[in-house]
């Protein structure tokens, strides 16, 4: 395509050749080339590579201007090819190609076919004109390139992701004794953690770390969490679990690439855990005591050396009611509201910040705080949590599961419900009326936004207390959102029309999207505490 389009332009000028000239780099920078992409004509210089102040193609890319050479002989910037030419260059044009001040390379003709093969002013000028075109073509067929390769690893990343996902336990794999939670950040990394009962009452576990992002990283923990199912229910030794999941990943995994993992059994009856560790984050043990005890990994990743034995170094432990907490780099890496990285230290102090939280609300509580809503995740963050005390449940008390026409008229219905529960719960009349406020926003955005103010629509509400904290979820079976069109932004940032989430998030202390019962659209979950209780107020 080309080279047509070259021959075209040679045609158009009557000229005996035509060479297209890319420039490499920065035109400012003196390591620039200039590389012949392409020409047409008795001789191929499709190669030649010239310093970026070389020659007439460099004096008119340096000065962004086109450049007439009418006799050779004398013009001292002339450098005759050092490759085999058929034919003397006596006359040549080379016009620039640039848009907006961007220089991209140059086009350069060689000997008028008449005219004792000279080129004239009127010449020079006709080829700047075919530049200036040559060169918006170049632009757009390279954004063009650009959204392509974008698309490509857009869909790419999409994929990775759903395969990411599939890695997750179930829901029906939490346990009681083992909590894991993974957020994902936008660029797919190979982040996994996975949950797996086994006869006789123990539980397996494993937390990985693949190296780089999207769907090799993503392939890879897919084999890794493959081999952890398939060979932990046979092999109870973490160490050598740990040692054949390396080996078999060694077989395959790309040069570069390397995995670091965590994997353990854990035997809830008598609070004890052997795990291994293949150059991960150290995991840490919070004693009953409130004391940390970190376990820094002894050997490296998978895929780099294997131990000289064969099998990894275990680690053998007590929890007696403390708790062991696995995370990848992405928690340590992750930024306070100050905006300062967390690193070990601001972990254990969020450790300890929810240390007295019944086992599922404190993993939610601790991914809470590491990815608040809104938060521009740099890494996945991903956190599991052995258990070494007897399940505390925490209080689940159903307030109110109603369902109500997706229409206007119920808003004040639906208004009176949630103040009426809220204060019989005990929460202060001001934080009260934030959490109705904020119910009536999602609930218009339900039927406005949602339905589209189509008649039919449902919305289910239920009401609960959880933990110190009102929770009020609303489904509906409109078409899903775009979860990420929905989180809070500041309001600087807003458009007209964005407000609502803004204001839900704004009202509440937590606003999220939840996976959605069967057959329905949507599900959100928002939460207040119930602080500020007055006098008198049952629980």
């Amino acid at each position: 395509m080309v080279r047509r389009a070259l021959g075209r332009i040679a045609e158009a000028m009557n000229a005996e050749s035509a060479s297209l000239f890319l420039l490499e780099g920065d035109h400012d920078d003196p390591r620039a080339r200039l590389v012949c992409q392409a020409c047409v004509g008795p001789s191929d210089i499709t190669g030649l590579s010239l310093p970026v102040g070389t020659g007439i193609v460099g004096r008119a890319v340096l000065r962004d201007e086109p450049q007439l050479v009418a006799d050779t002989r004398q013009d001292p910037d002339f450098v005759a090819p050092s490759v085999q030419m058929d034919y003397q260059i006596r006359s040549l044009i080379c016009a620039p190609l640039s848009v907006k001040g961007q220089r991209l390379g140059a086009v350069e003709v060689v000997n008028r076919r008449d005219c004792d093969n000279l080129f004239s002013e009127r010449d020079c000028e006709a080829l700047a004109t075919l530049a200036n075109a040559a060169a918006l073509a170049l632009v757009n067929a390279r954004l063009m390139q650009q959204q392509v390769e974008q698309a490509r690893t857009r869909r790419e990343l999409e994929l990775a992701a759903s395969v990411q996902r599939a890695l997750l336990p179930r829901d029906g794999t939490a346990s009681d004794w083992v909590r894991g939670v993974n957020l994902p950040a936008r660029g797919v990394s190979g982040d996994f953690y996975d949950v797996l009962p086994l006869p006789g009452g123990s539980i397996a576990f494993a937390l990985a770390d693949v190296s780089g992002k999207g769907m090799n990283a993503a392939l890879v923990a897919v084999k890794a969490a493959t081999l952890f199912r398939s060979e932990a229910r046979q092999m109870r030794k973490p160490g050598k679990l740990l040692a054949r999941i390396g080996s078999e990943l060694a077989e395959t995994m790309a040069r570069g690439m390397f995995v670091t993992m965590v994997v353990g059994i854990y035997d809830p009856r008598t609070y004890t855990v052997r795990f291994a560790n293949a150059g991960h984050e150290p995991p840490v043990w919070r004693d009953r005591q409130g004391q940390y005890h970190s376990f820094a990994a002894e050997e490296p990743p998978l895929g780099i050396v294997a131990p000289e034995n064969g099998v990894y170094p275990e680690t053998l432990l007590r929890l007696d009611g403390g708790s062991l907490y696995l995370y990848t780099d992405g928690c340590t890496e992750s930024r306070d509201e100050h905006g300062a990285m967390r690193g070990a230290e601001g972990i254990q102090a969020l450790i300890g910040r929810y240390a007295s939280l019944p086992l599922a609300e404190r993993v939610q509580a601790l991914a809470d705080s590491l990815a608040p809503d809104g938060a521009d995740l740099r890494d996945d963050i991903t956190l599991l949590v052995v258990e070494g005390r007897a399940p505390r449940r925490a209080r689940r008390d159903l307030l109110l599961r109603q369902s109500f026409p997706a229409e206007a008229t119920q808003l004040k219905v639906i208004r009176h419900l949630v103040a009426d529960i809220a204060g019989r719960a005990g929460m202060a009349a001001e934080a009260a009326q934030e959490l109705v406020l904020a119910v009536d926003e999602a609930c218009q955005n339900i039927i406005r936004h949602g339905y589209r103010g189509h008649a039919g629509g449902r919305i289910d509400l239920s009401m609960r207390r959880v933990a110190g904290r009102l929770t009020v979820e609303l489904v509906d079976f409109a078409p899903p959102v775009k979860q990420d069109e929905c989180k809070g932004r500041p309001l600087e940032d807003l458009r007209p029309g964005g407000l609502g989430t803004f204001f839900m998030s704004a009202l509440t202390d937590s606003m999220r999207y939840l996976r959605p019962p069967r057959g329905a659209g949507n599900r959100l979950a928002l939460s207040k505490r119930l602080a500020g209780k007055r006098e008198g107020a049952g629980e």
